[in-house]
């Protein structure tokens, strides 16, 4: 028989995107543990050593497991950190305490007479969800005392999936929503299938946190931030105003807003962040 165990690591996924990669640096150089999913696990590590962490913090805090977001096995490994490939007799089953979404999928440009220009894979946010929703309920009903550990969820929700006309310069608006009309829909369904999830008492989720970031701007570099103090905050019935914000400023507003804290203020909350 085996038991379960919350270990405090993050559980990320899509972490070389722009800013779940920000993210990352800075829980590490926090001293947490994460685990992480990457196609190509040498890209990732290479990110990070870029940004200052080193091959020890790698080596000691870092699981990176290789794989995609369409291989169950490689979900479960990085919600576990690899403990249900080595559990026998009685041992331990650890599950992670959050997990960060960041996935965006590769960037493709569709051309149709209907919808010119249209960019994104049309319903990657929403598969990845669907898969990560699908791993945890394999592994509580293969190890019902996970259940117990249950981990939030923080979903990196980009291309201002609900941004209010004021969130987009005016000679942008008519481009920047005919082009992302069908991203959009995805993350709308993506973030509704976390949060009704999450609502549920039969979900796989304790909790849940939205994050839209308005346009972004930079790359995921965490030396070339300007601070998670200077990120304005809102919600979705109030959202912060602004037309940019840094990736790797929202990469450190949720280490040290969600991550550090465990996030429970923010449960059920759509966040708006700009600057």
């Amino acid at each position: 028989m085996t038991s379960s165990t919350s270990t405090n690591f993050i559980a990320f996924f899509g972490a070389t995107g722009g800013c779940t990669n920000a993210c990352l640096v800075h829980t590490l150089n926090a001293g947490f543990h994460a685990t992480a999913l990457a196609r190509t696990p040498s890209k990732l590590t290479d990110m990070l050593l870029a940004q200052g962490i080193t091959q020890s913090i790698i080596d000691t805090q870092l699981t990176i497991v290789k794989g995609d977001i369409a291989d169950i096995h490689a979900i479960k490994a990085v919600l576990t950190n690899n403990s249900i490939a080595t559990t026998t007799g009685n041992s331990t089953v650890k599950i992670a305490t959050q997990i960060i979404s960041g996935i965006g999928g590769t960037p493709q440009m569709r051309m149709s007479l209907s919808k010119p220009m249209t960019i994104d894979n049309p319903e990657i946010c929403a598969t990845a969800t669907k898969n990560i929703i699908h791993s945890l309920q394999e592994i509580y009903a293969a190890h019902p005392s996970t259940t117990q550990h249950r981990p939030s969820i923080t979903v990196i929700s980009t291309t201002g999936v609900s941004n209010v006309r004021e969130d987009v310069p005016f000679g942008f608006r008519t481009f920047y929503h005919v082009v992302l009309a069908d991203p959009h829909k995805d993350k709308k369904v993506m973030e509704d299938l976390v949060v009704a999830n999450a609502s549920s008492t039969s979900g796989v989720f304790r909790g849940a946190v939205i994050i839209r970031p308005s346009l972004l701007t930079g790359d995921q570099n965490v030396k070339k931030g300007k601070g998670w103090q200077k990120v304005k905050v809102g919600v979705e019935d109030k959202p912060a105003v602004g037309y940019t914000i840094h990736r790797a400023d929202v990469g450190e507003w949720i280490c040290e807003q969600i991550i550090k804290t465990g996030g429970e203020s923010r449960f059920g909350q759509r966040v708006t962040l700009t600057c």
